[in-house]
């Protein structure tokens, strides 16, 4: 059972997420607590874009440690109903907002007047050509605020994980290796 590992909603537990959902694979609570005591005061008044949401463990334990609102966007209709409960048990939905589709569709889109200051990039191990085109849409379509910062969890393979290819506008600000997880840092 994960639970959420600090901030308001310390030790609240997370619903299990759906099985035989294809991919799908919550951030350990050990990664979370290592991104999150990277990113420090950071999160406090953030505005969240969590994209491949999953479990939603990412944004609610951004929400729970001072962030102000986090959008989520989850392909999996049981996925997104499971999300909207989970939320919804934390009492968050208020600041939150939950988007079906693909991720790279959805970005393909301009954000209306939000801007995020954190996203979180985690798709499935399976997909690592995702971050690519999200990166550039990220970009192009104007979702960063000045500043943002881009954390990008994806598998390692034989001990190492191929490069990621950055727009010329992030900067690879850190990248750290947790067990079979590489947690990348992108600066805007």
């Amino acid at each position: 059972m994960q639970r959420v590992v600090a901030g308001a909603l310390r030790g609240r537990k997370l619903m299990t997420v759906p099985e035989g959902v294809p991919g799908l694979r919550p951030t350990a609570a050990k990664v979370r607590e290592a991104i999150f005591g990277r990113l420090g005061d950071e999160v406090v008044e953030a505005r969240v874009l969590d994209l491949f949401a999953g479990s939603g463990a990412l944004s609610i334990e951004a929400l729970s440690r001072g962030a102000i609102a986090a959008t989520l966007f989850e392909t999996d209709a049981r996925v997104v109903k499971h999300l909207l409960a989970q939320l919804e048990q934390l009492s968050l939905r208020a600041r939150t907002e939950v988007r079906r589709g693909d991720a790279v569709a959805l970005l393909g889109r301009a954000p209306g007047a939000a801007r995020y200051d954190l996203v979180f990039v985690d798709p499935p191990f399976a997909t690592p050509q995702v971050f690519a085109p999200i990166l550039v849409a990220l970009i192009e379509h104007g979702w960063l605020a000045e500043r943002a910062l881009v954390v990008c969890e994806r598998e390692r393979v034989r001990g190492a994980a191929p490069s990621l290819v950055l727009p010329e506008q992030l900067e690879l600000e850190a990248s750290k290796v947790y067990g079979q997880v590489v947690v990348e840092y992108l600066r805007l």
